[in-house]
């Protein structure tokens, strides 16, 4: 091979190289930059304005042991809000959901449900790509919730109570 030929192939080499580097820094930059909410002050005391109705801060409590609200944990802009279990619950990126979750591209948009069997609150992943987390345990099938089991959905982590 002529020498002019070797000199292409390393430009195009260390050209392809700098392709690779650029989009690994692009990939890194999209998960680590802050969400749109992230540098405004929340109020704690204000309701989020995207929430259903049927959501509120003051969801009572379950009393005896008896599982009666889901309490998100994290993210720390997400903190404190309540999910009543008076009916199924659903988690997900679509707008439809229950509990929607944006900017987090580990959720599906239909990710895990939360019902009501025979009396029992049960938890459930609907085949969701990166799995739903019951107390860091993967979950397949349903599962019973018990007090103070913490359900995890991509980052957005959530407590019944």
């Amino acid at each position: 091979m002529s020498n002019q030929i070797l000199d292409i192939l390393k430009i195009a080499f260390l050209g392809l190289l700098y392709l690779f580097f650029a989009r690994v820094l692009w990939a890194v930059w999209s998960e680590v930059r802050r969400p749109a909410t992230a540098g405004r002050r929340i109020d704690p005391n204000d309701e989020p304005e995207m929430l259903p109705a049927s959501t509120s801060r003051k969801v009572r409590k379950g009393k005896g042991g008896r599982v009666a609200r889901l309490v998100i944990i994290e993210p720390k802009h997400r903190r404190g809000q309540a999910f009543a279990l008076d009916h199924e619950i659903t988690l997900g990126r679509n707008n439809t959901c229950t509990v929607p979750i944006d900017n987090d591209a580990f959720v599906s948009g239909l990710h895990a449900r939360v019902f009501d069997m025979d009396g029992q609150p049960m938890v459930e992943d609907l085949s969701s790509t990166n799995g739903s987390f019951l107390n860091g345990t993967r979950l397949n099938g349903m599962k019973l919730l018990h007090t103070g089991d913490r359900v995890q959905v991509g980052y957005t982590v959530l407590e019944a109570q």
